[in-house]
């Protein structure tokens, strides 16, 4: 949304210039101020959609300005950034009306602009202090007006992560928590974390699970597979915790957990429905994501360069290395992987490097045997698997391949890209007991490759 005038209120110059520069581009107006009080003056004296200020602002910390946004007439969305040490007042400060959060370092402003632009779109609720009982005001808690579509994420973004971070974080803003975790179950037959909200630093967020206990009430509400509270009391004061278990079908599809949440008593039925809401597209997101994972591994070939897919390539491997193992027979791996992918990718972008696989990929098809298997096994990696091969033979068709893929050449607009490839090479032979451990022999012998400049072959 462009032309929102945003004041920024933080006390470090080099985020504020940052920032003001980032938000500029994507069509923002910023007002910069490096304490409250000119703050507060800017939010007197200017028209204004939106405000970020840090909660350890000098003179006037966030909440006070934050409170000074809601008096107004008509009161304007405010997003506060956090450090490690003020979590906790921001936190508080979405119960008090913060549309939002942010805890810094930033490292990814575009967060902070989705922010803004959704905050210019939702209506502030009504000023009310939670835990004070105001007369002629609910003092329960308010629903989000405009719960996320989660499923649109997953849909738009095929990731399940980002569906995961993104629930984490809409989790805190309904339950007005200063911290959110999300657990998956994975084979080991244990709850794992996968995603959270409101640390720095993700060795922070074990810490801060272990300390809550949380292992021991995820199993509670895995088992009772409805919504639990704990409530613990530290320092004198009570704290609050909310479970809720992630179903699909009544299976236990993972659990959250909503950390220092606002106490329960200020939970209108309206807002644990948004909460269930919530819970029920991720569970429904994660289910959708498992089928789809399963019908890739049920694809038999990658869709942008037609070679057999890692699972089904690695499938047809073993039933080689069996049967080399039975009848006492030869063969070789060979593991292929692109020079200076990462950079190759940031250069020519996605599109233009899935053209460039696919250049690769058709110089592999044309120059191996009909009986050879080839398969990506990674987005820059491909792997070969040699029927009744030595390791010259390896070695000699690895040569031939790397010469043509050195042929390929990309312009861009400053330069021609020379396209190279390193090679990894490795016979079996009897003290190798499985092909996993094979292509691993020949990915060691890539790396030796790759060690020394690049653009070469070593077989082992």
């Amino acid at each position: 949304m462009a032309n929102l005038r945003v004041l920024l209120a933080d006390a470090d110059s080099q985020l504020r210039t940052l920032a003001q520069r980032v938000l500029t581009q994507q069509g923002y107006f910023v007002v910069p101020a490096a304490d409250g009080s000119e703050a507060l003056t800017l939010l007197q004296n200017n028209s204004l959609d939106v405000i970020v200020a840090a909660i350890d602002l000098p003179k006037y910390d966030g909440i006070q300005i934050l409170r000074a946004a809601r008096e107004k007439n008509h009161p304007l969305p405010v997003i506060l950034l956090a450090n490690s040490e003020n979590i906790a007042p921001a936190a508080n400060g979405v119960r008090i009306g913060a549309f939002d959060y942010l805890v810094k370092p930033l490292d990814d402003l575009s967060q902070l602009a989705i922010l803004i632009e959704r905050a210019a779109t939702q209506t502030p609720a009504p000023h009310a202090e939670l835990g004070i009982a105001t007369p002629g005001i609910s003092n329960a808690l308010a629903p989000l007006e405009k719960p996320t579509n989660l499923l649109a994420i997953l849909t738009q973004k095929h990731d399940l992560n980002i569906l995961l971070d993104e629930y984490a974080i809409e989790l805190a803003r309904a339950t007005r928590a200063a911290h959110t975790f999300v657990l998956l179950p994975h084979t080991d037959g244990q709850l794992h974390l996968t995603a959270s909200h409101g640390f720095t630093a993700p060795v922070e967020v074990g810490r801060a699970y272990t300390a809550m206990q949380g292992e021991d009430f995820a199993v509670r509400i895995a088992s009772a597979r409805s919504l639990k509270w704990l409530k613990t009391e530290h320092d004198g004061a009570n704290h609050f915790t909310l479970g809720i278990p992630l179903l699909f079908q009544q299976r236990v599809m993972g659990i959250a957990i909503a950390h220092e949440t606002a106490p329960t008593e200020t939970f209108s039925s309206a807002a644990l429905g948004v909460v269930q809401d919530l819970s029920h597209q991720v569970a429904l997101g994660i289910e959708l994501a498992r089928l789809t994972a399963r019908a890739a591994r049920l694809e038999p070939l990658d869709p942008v360069t037609g070679l057999f897919s890692r699972d089904q390539f690695l499938e047809i491997a073993d039933r080689d290395f069996r049967r080399a193992w039975r009848f006492d027979q030869t063969m070789c791996a060979i593991v292929m992987d692109v020079d200076d992918f990462g950079n190759l990718h940031l250069t020519l972008g996605p599109q233009e490097t899935d053209r460039v696989m696919r250049r690769v990929a058709t110089v592999v098809r044309e120059h191996v045997r009909k009986v050879d298997a080839v398969g990506r096994l990674n987005p820059h990696t491909i792997g070969y698997s040699l029927w009744m091969a030595k390791k010259e033979h390896g070695m000699t068709v690895a040569e031939r391949l790397r010469m043509l893929v050195a042929e390929i050449q990309v312009n861009t607009l400053d330069e021609t890209w020379q396209v190279t490839a390193s090679f990894g090479v490795a016979a079996y032979r009897g003290a190798i007991s499985s092909v996993f451990e094979l292509f691993s022999v020949a990915d060691q012998a890539l790396r030796a490759a790759k060690r020394a400049g690049g653009n070469r072959i070593e077989g082992v």
